[in-house]
Protein backbone atom coordinates (compact mmCIF):
# COMPACT_ATOMS: atom_id res chain seq x y z
CA UNK A 1 0.00 0.00 0.00
CA UNK A 2 2.66 2.46 0.89
CA UNK A 3 4.71 1.42 -2.26
CA UNK A 4 1.60 2.29 -4.11
CA UNK A 5 0.85 5.62 -2.78
CA UNK A 6 4.07 6.52 -2.89
CA UNK A 7 3.95 5.37 -6.61
CA UNK A 8 0.97 7.44 -7.70
CA UNK A 9 2.30 10.76 -5.92
CA UNK A 10 5.40 10.22 -7.89
CA UNK A 11 3.63 9.94 -11.12
CA UNK A 12 1.49 12.92 -10.43
CA UNK A 13 5.03 14.60 -9.50
CA UNK A 14 6.26 13.55 -12.99
CA UNK A 15 3.13 14.24 -14.56
CA UNK A 16 3.29 17.88 -13.72
CA UNK A 17 6.66 18.72 -14.42
CA UNK A 18 6.40 16.80 -18.48
CA UNK A 19 3.24 18.69 -19.46
CA UNK A 20 4.36 20.83 -22.13
CA UNK A 21 8.36 20.35 -22.72
CA UNK A 22 9.57 17.25 -23.91
CA UNK A 23 12.51 15.35 -22.23
CA UNK A 24 15.10 16.26 -24.69
CA UNK A 25 14.96 19.48 -24.13
CA UNK A 26 15.16 19.45 -19.90
CA UNK A 27 18.84 19.85 -18.21
CA UNK A 28 19.44 17.55 -15.93
CA UNK A 29 21.65 17.59 -12.73
CA UNK A 30 22.90 14.67 -10.28
CA UNK A 31 23.43 16.32 -6.71
CA UNK A 32 25.08 14.54 -3.52
CA UNK A 33 24.03 17.03 -0.34
CA UNK A 34 25.35 16.44 3.76
CA UNK A 35 23.88 18.39 6.63
CA UNK A 36 22.86 18.38 10.05
CA UNK A 37 18.49 18.96 11.40
CA UNK A 38 18.00 19.94 15.18
CA UNK A 39 14.46 19.45 15.74
CA UNK A 40 12.47 21.52 18.52
CA UNK A 41 11.14 18.13 19.62
CA UNK A 42 14.84 16.16 19.71
CA UNK A 43 17.68 18.10 21.16
CA UNK A 44 20.03 15.48 19.65
CA UNK A 45 20.92 16.46 16.16
CA UNK A 46 20.37 14.10 13.56
CA UNK A 47 22.93 13.83 10.46
CA UNK A 48 21.47 13.79 6.87
CA UNK A 49 22.97 12.17 3.63
CA UNK A 50 20.72 12.44 0.41
CA UNK A 51 21.31 11.94 -3.62
CA UNK A 52 19.16 13.69 -5.83
CA UNK A 53 18.37 14.99 -9.56
CA UNK A 54 16.99 17.83 -10.01
CA UNK A 55 15.49 20.35 -13.10
CA UNK A 56 15.14 23.63 -13.60
CA UNK A 57 13.31 26.39 -15.85
CA UNK A 58 11.37 30.01 -15.34
CA UNK A 59 8.36 27.47 -15.93
CA UNK A 60 9.39 24.18 -14.28
CA UNK A 61 11.01 22.30 -11.09
CA UNK A 62 11.38 18.70 -10.30
CA UNK A 63 12.94 16.56 -7.24
CA UNK A 64 13.63 13.41 -6.68
CA UNK A 65 15.55 12.43 -4.04
CA UNK A 66 17.00 9.26 -2.01
CA UNK A 67 18.36 9.29 1.66
CA UNK A 68 21.28 7.32 2.03
CA UNK A 69 20.83 5.70 5.99
CA UNK A 70 24.18 6.70 7.88
CA UNK A 71 23.45 4.63 10.81
CA UNK A 72 22.07 1.21 11.26
CA UNK A 73 18.66 2.78 12.74
CA UNK A 74 18.47 5.17 10.42
CA UNK A 75 15.48 4.65 7.79
CA UNK A 76 15.15 3.94 3.91
CA UNK A 77 13.64 7.40 2.06
CA UNK A 78 13.17 8.76 -0.79
CA UNK A 79 11.13 11.84 -2.52
CA UNK A 80 9.94 13.38 -5.21
CA UNK A 81 8.38 16.77 -5.71
CA UNK A 82 7.37 18.88 -9.06
CA UNK A 83 5.78 21.92 -9.72
CA UNK A 84 4.66 23.57 -13.23
CA UNK A 85 2.89 27.14 -14.05
CA UNK A 86 0.69 27.16 -16.87
CA UNK A 87 -0.11 30.69 -18.22
CA UNK A 88 -0.62 32.87 -20.63
CA UNK A 89 0.78 36.27 -21.46
CA UNK A 90 -0.25 39.92 -22.73
CA UNK A 91 1.39 42.88 -22.99
CA UNK A 92 3.09 42.07 -19.67
CA UNK A 93 -0.51 40.84 -18.00
CA UNK A 94 -0.49 37.23 -16.75
CA UNK A 95 -2.89 34.77 -16.17
CA UNK A 96 -2.61 30.97 -15.45
CA UNK A 97 -2.36 27.97 -12.59
CA UNK A 98 0.72 27.10 -10.35
CA UNK A 99 0.64 23.11 -9.76
CA UNK A 100 2.24 21.07 -7.73
CA UNK A 101 2.75 17.69 -6.18
CA UNK A 102 4.91 15.94 -3.73
CA UNK A 103 5.28 12.74 -2.32
CA UNK A 104 7.43 10.81 0.66
CA UNK A 105 8.49 7.82 1.99
CA UNK A 106 9.82 5.74 4.41
CA UNK A 107 10.85 2.35 5.31
CA UNK A 108 12.48 1.71 8.76
CA UNK A 109 15.07 -0.99 8.93
CA UNK A 110 15.70 -0.82 12.72
CA UNK A 111 15.45 -4.50 14.07
CA UNK A 112 12.38 -4.35 16.76
CA UNK A 113 11.96 -7.81 18.06
CA UNK A 114 9.25 -8.53 20.16
CA UNK A 115 10.69 -8.62 23.99
CA UNK A 116 9.16 -11.18 26.72
CA UNK A 117 6.89 -9.28 29.79
CA UNK A 118 8.80 -7.08 32.02
CA UNK A 119 8.71 -8.59 35.81
CA UNK A 120 6.81 -6.05 38.40
CA UNK A 121 10.75 -5.10 39.68
CA UNK A 122 12.21 -4.62 36.30
CA UNK A 123 12.94 -1.57 34.98
CA UNK A 124 9.87 -0.63 32.08
CA UNK A 125 11.01 -1.38 28.49
CA UNK A 126 11.25 1.72 26.26
CA UNK A 127 8.27 0.99 23.41
CA UNK A 128 9.81 0.60 20.11
CA UNK A 129 8.42 3.54 16.94
CA UNK A 130 7.57 2.35 13.70
CA UNK A 131 9.13 5.63 11.70
CA UNK A 132 8.08 4.05 8.34
CA UNK A 133 5.49 5.70 6.67
CA UNK A 134 4.29 7.81 3.85
CA UNK A 135 3.17 11.18 2.75
CA UNK A 136 1.33 12.97 -0.48
CA UNK A 137 0.63 16.46 -0.96
CA UNK A 138 -1.04 18.44 -3.94
CA UNK A 139 -1.51 21.91 -4.56
CA UNK A 140 -3.28 24.25 -6.90
CA UNK A 141 -3.04 27.97 -7.02
CA UNK A 142 -4.45 30.13 -9.76
CA UNK A 143 -2.53 33.42 -10.66
CA UNK A 144 -3.21 36.86 -11.81
CA UNK A 145 0.18 39.42 -12.11
CA UNK A 146 1.84 42.01 -14.19
CA UNK A 147 5.33 41.64 -15.39
CA UNK A 148 7.47 44.80 -16.39
CA UNK A 149 10.91 45.46 -17.00
CA UNK A 150 11.60 46.21 -13.52
CA UNK A 151 9.16 45.03 -11.25
CA UNK A 152 7.10 41.77 -11.64
CA UNK A 153 3.60 41.44 -9.12
CA UNK A 154 2.09 37.95 -8.63
CA UNK A 155 -1.10 37.46 -6.91
CA UNK A 156 -2.48 33.81 -6.16
CA UNK A 157 -5.65 31.73 -3.98
CA UNK A 158 -5.86 28.57 -3.75
CA UNK A 159 -5.80 25.38 -1.91
CA UNK A 160 -3.33 22.32 -0.43
CA UNK A 161 -4.58 18.63 0.38
CA UNK A 162 -1.55 16.69 2.64
CA UNK A 163 -2.07 13.08 3.78
CA UNK A 164 0.46 11.27 6.01
CA UNK A 165 0.49 7.88 7.93
CA UNK A 166 3.64 7.39 9.90
CA UNK A 167 3.50 4.65 12.24
CA UNK A 168 0.06 4.84 14.11
CA UNK A 169 -0.15 8.88 13.36
CA UNK A 170 -2.49 9.55 10.70
CA UNK A 171 -2.50 13.23 9.12
CA UNK A 172 -5.40 14.71 6.78
CA UNK A 173 -5.36 18.10 6.17
CA UNK A 174 -6.56 20.73 3.67
CA UNK A 175 -5.74 24.37 3.77
CA UNK A 176 -6.58 27.59 1.96
CA UNK A 177 -3.67 29.16 0.64
CA UNK A 178 -3.33 32.73 -0.40
CA UNK A 179 -0.33 34.59 -1.12
CA UNK A 180 0.86 38.38 -2.81
CA UNK A 181 4.43 38.59 -4.49
CA UNK A 182 6.44 41.39 -5.57
CA UNK A 183 9.70 41.24 -7.55
CA UNK A 184 11.78 44.33 -8.31
CA UNK A 185 15.36 44.02 -9.63
CA UNK A 186 17.11 47.47 -9.35
CA UNK A 187 20.13 45.72 -11.13
CA UNK A 188 20.60 43.44 -13.75
CA UNK A 189 22.77 41.08 -11.28
CA UNK A 190 19.98 41.62 -7.84
CA UNK A 191 16.53 41.24 -6.98
CA UNK A 192 14.54 41.95 -4.16
CA UNK A 193 10.84 39.79 -3.25
CA UNK A 194 8.78 40.66 -0.81
CA UNK A 195 6.01 38.44 0.01
CA UNK A 196 2.70 38.26 2.41
CA UNK A 197 1.49 35.07 2.83
CA UNK A 198 -1.77 33.72 4.29
CA UNK A 199 -2.54 29.94 5.55
CA UNK A 200 -6.03 28.76 7.00
CA UNK A 201 -7.17 25.12 8.05
CA UNK A 202 -10.88 24.47 8.60
CA UNK A 203 -11.40 24.94 12.43
CA UNK A 204 -8.69 26.81 13.12
CA UNK A 205 -6.94 30.00 13.31
CA UNK A 206 -5.36 31.85 10.00
CA UNK A 207 -1.41 32.32 10.20
CA UNK A 208 0.16 35.16 8.31
CA UNK A 209 3.46 35.30 6.97
CA UNK A 210 5.31 38.77 6.19
CA UNK A 211 9.11 38.20 4.89
CA UNK A 212 11.75 39.58 2.41
CA UNK A 213 14.26 37.69 0.14
CA UNK A 214 17.26 39.21 -2.28
CA UNK A 215 19.22 37.51 -4.68
CA UNK A 216 22.30 38.72 -6.04
CA UNK A 217 24.34 36.56 -9.23
CA UNK A 218 27.37 37.18 -11.19
CA UNK A 219 29.72 34.71 -13.48
CA UNK A 220 31.00 32.84 -10.16
CA UNK A 221 28.00 32.21 -8.23
CA UNK A 222 24.70 33.54 -6.58
CA UNK A 223 24.06 34.51 -2.76
CA UNK A 224 20.51 34.22 -1.29
CA UNK A 225 19.13 35.15 1.93
CA UNK A 226 15.50 35.40 3.47
CA UNK A 227 14.06 36.53 6.65
CA UNK A 228 10.27 37.10 8.13
CA UNK A 229 7.70 36.70 10.63
CA UNK A 230 4.75 34.35 11.08
CA UNK A 231 2.32 35.86 13.37
CA UNK A 232 -1.55 34.06 14.51
CA UNK A 233 -2.24 30.62 14.50
CA UNK A 234 -0.19 28.13 15.44
CA UNK A 235 2.87 29.48 13.32
CA UNK A 236 4.61 32.35 15.65
CA UNK A 237 8.69 32.85 15.45
CA UNK A 238 11.06 34.58 12.78
CA UNK A 239 12.33 32.08 10.03
CA UNK A 240 14.96 32.80 8.25
CA UNK A 241 18.01 31.21 5.45
CA UNK A 242 21.69 32.11 4.08
CA UNK A 243 22.77 30.13 1.31
CA UNK A 244 25.09 30.55 -1.99
CA UNK A 245 26.36 28.95 -5.20
CA UNK A 246 30.01 28.88 -6.30
CA UNK A 247 30.84 27.90 -9.80
CA UNK A 248 33.18 25.36 -9.91
CA UNK A 249 33.20 24.71 -13.14
CA UNK A 250 31.13 24.74 -16.11
CA UNK A 251 29.29 21.49 -15.24
CA UNK A 252 30.25 21.57 -11.56
CA UNK A 253 28.94 23.69 -8.55
CA UNK A 254 29.13 23.78 -4.95
CA UNK A 255 25.84 24.98 -2.85
CA UNK A 256 25.79 25.49 0.72
CA UNK A 257 22.49 27.25 3.23
CA UNK A 258 21.75 27.13 6.82
CA UNK A 259 18.37 28.21 7.94
CA UNK A 260 16.00 28.26 10.61
CA UNK A 261 12.19 27.09 9.87
CA UNK A 262 9.30 27.62 12.20
CA UNK A 263 6.04 25.42 12.81
CA UNK A 264 4.64 24.68 9.65
CA UNK A 265 0.83 25.29 9.43
CA UNK A 266 0.67 23.05 6.24
CA UNK A 267 2.59 19.74 6.56
CA UNK A 268 2.63 20.00 10.57
CA UNK A 269 6.66 19.62 10.95
CA UNK A 270 7.81 21.65 14.33
CA UNK A 271 10.60 23.99 13.86
CA UNK A 272 14.39 23.05 13.35
CA UNK A 273 17.26 24.35 12.63
CA UNK A 274 19.65 22.58 9.83
CA UNK A 275 22.43 23.20 7.28
CA UNK A 276 23.47 21.43 4.34
CA UNK A 277 26.71 21.10 1.96
CA UNK A 278 26.58 19.31 -1.69
CA UNK A 279 27.91 18.98 -5.04
CA UNK A 280 25.39 19.52 -8.11
CA UNK A 281 26.65 17.96 -11.95
CA UNK A 282 24.77 18.64 -15.08
CA UNK A 283 24.22 14.63 -16.33
CA UNK A 284 22.25 15.50 -19.41
CA UNK A 285 21.80 18.90 -21.69
CA UNK A 286 24.06 21.21 -21.72
CA UNK A 287 24.45 24.60 -19.79
CA UNK A 288 22.72 27.55 -21.62
CA UNK A 289 22.38 29.78 -19.64
CA UNK A 290 19.19 32.61 -19.97
CA UNK A 291 20.77 35.95 -21.48
CA UNK A 292 19.17 38.63 -19.46
CA UNK A 293 16.39 40.97 -21.07
CA UNK A 294 17.97 44.00 -22.72
CA UNK A 295 16.32 47.16 -23.78
CA UNK A 296 15.24 47.25 -27.57
CA UNK A 297 16.23 50.41 -29.66
CA UNK A 298 13.22 52.91 -28.32
CA UNK A 299 12.62 56.42 -30.07
CA UNK A 300 9.89 58.29 -30.13
CA UNK A 301 8.00 55.44 -28.42
CA UNK A 302 8.50 53.13 -31.44
CA UNK A 303 11.08 49.97 -30.97
CA UNK A 304 12.99 48.18 -33.25
CA UNK A 305 13.69 44.07 -33.41
CA UNK A 306 16.98 43.51 -35.18
CA UNK A 307 18.00 39.62 -36.79
CA UNK A 308 21.36 38.99 -38.42
CA UNK A 309 20.78 38.00 -41.93
CA UNK A 310 23.24 35.43 -40.95
CA UNK A 311 20.27 33.70 -38.75
CA UNK A 312 18.01 33.68 -41.70
CA UNK A 313 19.21 33.68 -45.19
CA UNK A 314 15.65 33.89 -46.78
CA UNK A 315 13.23 36.95 -45.11
CA UNK A 316 11.73 35.53 -41.58
CA UNK A 317 8.49 37.02 -40.14
CA UNK A 318 8.21 38.46 -36.55
CA UNK A 319 5.02 37.35 -34.09
CA UNK A 320 4.54 38.46 -30.72
CA UNK A 321 2.77 39.61 -27.95
CA UNK A 322 2.90 43.68 -29.74
CA UNK A 323 0.59 42.01 -33.16
CA UNK A 324 -1.08 39.10 -31.22
CA UNK A 325 0.81 36.35 -32.55
CA UNK A 326 0.23 37.35 -36.51
CA UNK A 327 3.77 36.53 -38.11
CA UNK A 328 4.95 39.85 -39.77
CA UNK A 329 7.20 39.96 -42.65
CA UNK A 330 10.67 42.03 -41.47
CA UNK A 331 12.66 44.44 -43.73
CA UNK A 332 16.05 44.29 -44.72
CA UNK A 333 18.61 46.83 -43.63
CA UNK A 334 22.33 45.95 -44.51
CA UNK A 335 22.94 42.70 -43.20
CA UNK A 336 20.13 42.65 -40.62
CA UNK A 337 16.50 41.83 -40.76
CA UNK A 338 14.64 44.71 -38.55
CA UNK A 339 11.10 44.96 -37.21
CA UNK A 340 10.07 48.11 -35.75
CA UNK A 341 6.39 48.64 -34.12
CA UNK A 342 5.08 51.59 -32.23
CA UNK A 343 4.94 50.19 -28.33
CA UNK A 344 3.95 51.69 -24.66
CA UNK A 345 7.12 50.70 -22.71
CA UNK A 346 6.41 47.21 -20.88
CA UNK A 347 7.53 43.73 -21.44
CA UNK A 348 6.89 41.48 -24.43
CA UNK A 349 7.80 37.92 -25.61
CA UNK A 350 8.02 37.24 -29.48
CA UNK A 351 9.10 34.67 -32.18
CA UNK A 352 10.37 34.43 -35.61
CA UNK A 353 9.25 32.22 -38.36
CA UNK A 354 11.10 31.46 -41.28
CA UNK A 355 9.70 31.21 -45.05
CA UNK A 356 9.47 27.48 -44.51
CA UNK A 357 6.81 28.26 -41.68
CA UNK A 358 9.20 27.05 -38.72
CA UNK A 359 9.23 28.82 -35.44
CA UNK A 360 12.95 29.87 -34.13
CA UNK A 361 14.73 32.17 -31.58
CA UNK A 362 18.61 31.72 -32.47
CA UNK A 363 20.72 31.68 -28.96
CA UNK A 364 22.27 34.91 -29.85
CA UNK A 365 19.12 37.00 -29.38
CA UNK A 366 18.80 38.55 -25.69
CA UNK A 367 16.55 37.37 -23.43
CA UNK A 368 15.79 33.70 -25.37
CA UNK A 369 13.94 31.50 -22.91
CA UNK A 370 12.15 28.43 -23.01
CA UNK A 371 8.48 28.92 -23.57
CA UNK A 372 7.31 25.68 -21.50
CA UNK A 373 6.10 23.74 -24.64
CA UNK A 374 9.56 22.55 -26.25
CA UNK A 375 10.30 25.86 -27.84
CA UNK A 376 11.56 29.26 -27.03
CA UNK A 377 10.61 32.55 -26.98
CA UNK A 378 12.83 36.47 -26.95
CA UNK A 379 11.74 38.84 -24.03
CA UNK A 380 11.48 42.55 -25.38
CA UNK A 381 11.81 44.98 -23.06
CA UNK A 382 11.00 48.73 -23.38
CA UNK A 383 11.65 51.68 -20.93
Amino acid sequence: MRLALFAAGLSAALAVTMSGAPVSAQEWRASAQAGRIRSALDPAASESFALGLQYDDPTTGLRLTGGVPIRSDNPFSGGASAWKRLSVRHRGVLAGLDLAGSAFLAVDRADQPAAPLPGPFDPPSPVPVDRSGHAFAGQAMPVLGYEGADIQLHARAGVSRYAATFGEQRSDRSVRLADLQLTVTPASSLAIVPVVRRVQAPGEAASTFAGVSAVTASTLGSLWASVGQWSGGRSEGTPWSVGGRLQLHPLVSLDAAVRRDTFDPLYLQPAQTSWSIGLSVLVSGRARPVAPPVPAAYVNGRATIRLPVSAASTRPSIAGDFNAWNPVPMEREGDRWTYTVALPRGVYNYAFVGADGTWFVPESVPGRKDDGMGGQVAVLVVR
